[in-house]
């Protein structure tokens, strides 16, 4: 499925994250589901779920079967800080204690799909307010860790694409583009996240489209609760992401990143009437906070289901796109 000319002049690929098409399928599975409903593009959510081993020859026949049935692939690393050495175990042991050299290996074995952009988060949103390692101190230690990785990333020809998620608002990202250097670090747009730190989806697009190589499409409800402000996702094109701005303001740039369905489960609420936490966000702009709050509607259930979301997604992205089966 492509994106056409209803939102701008710029084609883009459309595909999915592989857990959006099958918690519990292999890699081949995955690929199978996304060829028979159009998708051009399948990004795995690490370099272990296609090789427990990181074996090259493994990603290399996995992208050449998707080459035979028309889908491109890419992979995630996951979360890759400096900040918390367990979440980073599995790239240790692949470089016998070596966090570069482990991480080196799984971005050399990423390289045989034949993708340019490599997605990665910085953390969660327990590591901003983490009092035994400041949130700034984890994002210089995260800069130098992915400085460390620039030879390696310009020998193959990749960048990592930062992902705009939870805990780090458009502004931090922006800085370490800044800090790494943008032969080096990209940005994968995930707009449903942006509200998060209480930013409005457009401005922060704004910000960041220069850098956009990845887009990550979800929905969700900005409502009111008794703290503030809540994020609760619902299915494609009922919630208060306004795709067809988002779209126009990318196509601006002439980046012909794809869409990638990304049905997210996490809940969180902006807590905008305390004090401490506005002080905690710096970041965060009146401006910004009115327009999400303009937007609020009372507080919902989110719809968690995956098959409806799913379903409302491709529904809505070849509404709005044009969309062509492959």
């Amino acid at each position: 499925m492509t994106a056409g000319d209803d939102v701008g002049t710029v084609r883009r690929d459309l595909g999915a994250c592989a857990r959006a098409l099958g918690e519990d399928s292999t890699p081949r599975e995955t690929i199978r589901t996304a060829s028979g409903l159009g998708l051009r593009h399948v990004e795995f959510a690490s370099p272990f779920a296609i090789s427990s081993t990181l074996d090259p020859a493994v990603f290399r026949a996995l992208a050449d079967y998707g080459r035979s049935l028309g889908v491109r692939l890419s992979c995630a690393l996951g979360t890759v800080s400096a900040g918390h050495a367990e979440r980073t175990t599995r790239f240790r042991e692949a470089g016998r204690g070596d966090l570069v050299a482990g991480l080196s290996k799984a971005l050399t074995a990423i390289g045989e799909l034949g993708t340019d952009y490599v997605q990665v988060v910085v953390g969660t949103l327990d590591d901003r307010y983490d009092a035994s390692f400041v949130w700034p101190e984890q994002l210089d230690a995260t800069a130098q860790l992915y400085r460390n990785l620039a030879p390696v990333l310009t020998g193959l020809g990749l960048k990592l694409a930062v992902k705009t998620h939870e805990e780090i608002t458009s502004h931090e990202i922006l800085a370490l583009i800044e800090a790494v250097g943008s032969d080096h670090l990209a940005v994968a747009l995930d707009p449903v996240n942006l509200p998060v730190r209480g930013e409005d989806p457009e401005l922060a697009t704004a910000r960041l489209a220069p850098h956009v190589a990845r887009i990550h499409y979800d929905d969700a409800w900005i409502t009111f609760t008794g703290r503030g402000l809540a994020r609760r996702l619902c299915p494609g094109g009922e919630g208060d992401i306004d795709w067809g701005a988002i779209f126009r303001i990318l196509d601006g740039t002439g980046s012909g990143a794809p869409v990638l369905i990304d049905l997210h489960r996490g809940e969180f609420e902006m807590p905008v009437c305390d004090e401490r936490w506005l002080l905690q966000n710096s970041d965060v702009s009146l401006r910004e906070l009115s327009i999400l709050s303009a937007r609020a509607r009372p507080d919902r259930p989110p719809v968690m289901a995956a098959a409806p979301r799913l379903h409302a997604a491709l529904s809505e992205l070849a509404t709005m796109t044009r969309g062509t089966a492959a």
